[in-house]
């Protein structure tokens, strides 16, 4: 077992530096292409550019982790605000596999310098800025047809079990006036959990949840409340369901 753990782990890894080495020559000549000859917003490119190296890394590491997407919510009603249970650190690239442009509310990113720049120029969302930044930057965004996401638990569950969520998603949403796509990943936490750095051998499934609508009631703090504990719900019923399946 430890020897097919370091197997697969060099695998990935050396997909990851294929990925970056590929990214990093290609990407240039895409960026300077789209922004000078298609007029293309910087930061629109950048993101759309993120999610293809997420897409690409994902697809080849399928080759032994197995990566599934189902969509249940048919054409979204985009932009949206996705919200997803978080147990692994690879759980971000897997959004490279829902084809919109997406913007991340996040932090780690941004306490590494090249990764840093490359969020700041795609306008991803500094989760350490405060509410009013999240807010702001976040509307702003979804105001150019930007998807955002957010993992509402706000860290990575130690257990795989879906804790609490934190009202900053569907505060966004709300005042925004756009729904939230909740997402359920499944398996994960198994593969990379958190604090281990060999992955594990399994399968990976993507579920892409119905979206839910704010309501139509007056008071904001109701319709937030509406739309975290929906949402909550849904991705409770589904890692339910999916446990009884494994």
């Amino acid at each position: 077992m430890a020897i097919q753990k370091i197997f697969l782990s060099l695998f990935v890894f050396s997909s990851f530096v294929f990925t970056c080495l590929l990214f990093g020559v290609v990407g240039p000549f895409f960026i300077f292409f789209e922004v000078v000859f298609r007029s293309v917003p910087v930061g629109r490119v950048i993101r759309h550019l993120i999610r293809l190296y997420g897409c690409f890394l994902v697809r080849l590491t399928s080759l032994l982790i197995p990566v599934e997407v189902e969509n249940r919510a048919g054409d979204l009603p985009l932009p949206v605000v996705f919200v997803a249970n978080h147990c692994s650190a690879i759980d971000p690239y897997l959004f490279g596999l829902i084809a919109c442009e997406n913007a991340f509310v996040t932090s780690w990113p941004f306490m590494i310098p090249i990764h840093s720049l490359l969020m700041r120029m795609a306008e991803y969302v500094d989760a350490r800025g405060g509410w009013v930044e999240i807010e702001s930057q976040g509307k702003a965004l979804l105001d150019k047809g930007c998807s955002v996401t957010v993992w509402p638990e706000g860290h990575r569950s130690r257990d795989g079990k879906l804790r609490r969520f934190r009202k900053g998603a569907f505060k966004l949403a709300a005042a925004a006036h756009r729904p939230v796509v909740p997402v359920c990943i499944f398996g994960s936490g198994e593969i990379l959990p958190p604090g281990h750095r060999l992955f594990r051998p399994g399968r990976i499934r993507i579920i892409v949840l119905p979206p839910v609508f704010p309501s139509q009631e007056d008071d904001l703090e109701v319709r937030v409340t509406g739309l975290k504990d929906e949402a909550h719900q849904r991705i409770a019923d589904e890692l339910k369901l999916r446990s009884g399946k494994s």
